[in-house]
């Protein structure tokens, strides 16, 4: 059965705004203790680095303690990690347990119509919430794991001797009619003056990452195979799966390549400064060599992220941890039908994001503010012989900042809301990929 992209994005989307009363009953109080627990973990990792307590009374903006602790943070794991871990580590986990809370039962809600246990001071936590948990991290566990761990760990070794290769020194004659002038240079020089750099730049990188290459193609090549794709001949022809294997590959290798070299060759400039033995000096090596094996760590992962992806609602709604229809639902050409959805989603969400923060809470809300400020402070002078009350410009601060936190809480229940929404709707669709059979 195909994925209908619209129909699964528009239910999602529906169910966001037309629960919305249901959502906020079920998750205001997680929501906002995410909120608390996000504001204590920011000013306690900027306590421990500036070795003492920062409050409300040194940073009094949320927004303004994000700020700085982006900019200190390494100094923070430079000099106290165990801390810092320990402090992003347990909000993780709480975090974790808080989102699980709500989502398990407004998963049933949408894959099932089970309505969430009645009150309004609800923070459940039981099995559904433990599968929610569980299935959620082992998605993440199994990337890094068995993918991307076997792929740093050989490409961390492969960059070392490659850059050990070209730091190797030779002698050079640099006058050809004498041999007693004698230039010791590296390999890579050497390779350089012969115009040969290409060795090291390309033809080592594409013989190291050839393995890598052919076993991302043999994935492509399996999971169009004629079993994955409902109504496709019994055998199929082969030469025709692997040509279109090879382009599908092909395509998203190009479109990777050229959206990570940018973040690659930082990460080789930050990694050159590092200065540690146990670290390889990464300034002369050839960006290919990284890039051949992160685009091909990041294609693994992105393929088995998506046949991953429905798996929470699937575990929530089945009772159960086992896949159930998990894997059946983005067989054969839905796995793109699903890679579409996601992104539809994602470009929504970041086209709402700027016209909340953009058009409202920078243009629309804040010219009203002002103007109520105004007439506020005109009406105490009138009253106060000519003197602004004291009292206005504080209330307004907080009514522009409880304006604020309350546009936050509510784009959070319609996000969440629409994920749930997600989720249950491709329950439903991997149940009827079990019927079908």
């Amino acid at each position: 059965m195909q994925l209908r992209i619209f129909s699964v994005l528009g239910e999602a989307l529906n169910f966001g705004a037309r629960r919305m009363a249901t959502i906020m009953r079920v998750a205001w109080l997680p929501i906002v203790l995410l909120m608390i627990l996000n504001m204590a973990a920011v000013y306690g990792a900027l306590s421990v680095i500036a070795g003492r307590a920062i409050t409300f009374a040194d940073v009094g903006a949320i927004l303004s303690a994000e700020q700085l602790l982006a900019r200190y943070l390494a100094r923070g794991l430079n000099t106290n990690p165990e801390m810092m871990a320990a402090i992003f580590g347990g909000s993780f986990i709480l975090q974790y347990i808080l989102i699980a809370s709500f989502m398990a039962p407004l998963i049933r809600l949408s894959g099932l119509g089970e309505k969430p246990a009645p009150g309004l001071v609800r923070l459940p936590f039981g099995p559904d919430q433990l599968r929610y948990i569980i299935s959620s991290l082992f998605s993440l566990l199994f990337m890094y794991v068995l993918i991307l761990a076997p792929i740093a760990v050989t490409s961390f070794f492969v960059l070392k001797y490659i850059v050990e290769a070209m730091s190797a020194t030779m002698a050079s004659f640099p006058d050809p009619n004498s041999l007693h002038t004698i230039e010791l240079i590296t390999a890579g020089e050497g390779l350089a003056q012969r115009g040969a750099e290409w060795v090291f730049g390309l033809a080592v990188p594409l013989a190291v990452a050839a393995p890598l290459a052919l076993v991302v193609w043999f994935v492509a090549f399996m999971h169009f195979h004629p079993r994955n794709r409902p109504n496709a001949p019994e055998r199929g022809n082969a030469l025709l799966r692997a040509i279109v294997a090879f382009i599908v590959v092909a395509v998203f290798a190009g479109a990777a390549f050229w959206l990570l070299r940018e973040p690659v060759m930082q990460y080789l400039k930050a990694a050159s400064t590092l200065g540690s033995d146990a670290v390889p000096d990464f300034t002369n090596t050839p960006v290919n060599v990284i890039l051949f094996f992160t685009v091909a760590g990041y294609m693994l992962v992105g393929y088995f992220s998506l046949r991953l992806y429905p798996y929470p609602g699937v575990a929530v709604c089945r009772h159960s941890l086992g896949l159930g229809g998990t894997l059946r639902l983005s067989r054969g050409w839905n796995i793109i039908r699903l890679q579409l959805i996601l992104v539809a989603m994602t470009v929504l969400f970041t086209i709402l994001i700027v016209i909340i923060n953009v058009g409202f809470l920078q243009i629309v809300i804040p010219s009203v503010i002002n103007t109520l400020y105004q007439a506020a402070a005109v009406s105490t002078r009138l009253v106060n012989s000519g003197v602004t009350g004291e009292w206005v410009q504080p209330l307004f601060v907080w009514v522009w900042t409880a304006i604020r936190m309350l546009v936050t809480i509510f784009w959070s229940f319609f996000y969440y809301g629409v994920l749930a929404g997600l989720y249950g709707r491709l329950y439903r669709e991997s149940e009827r990929e079990i019927a079908a059979g």
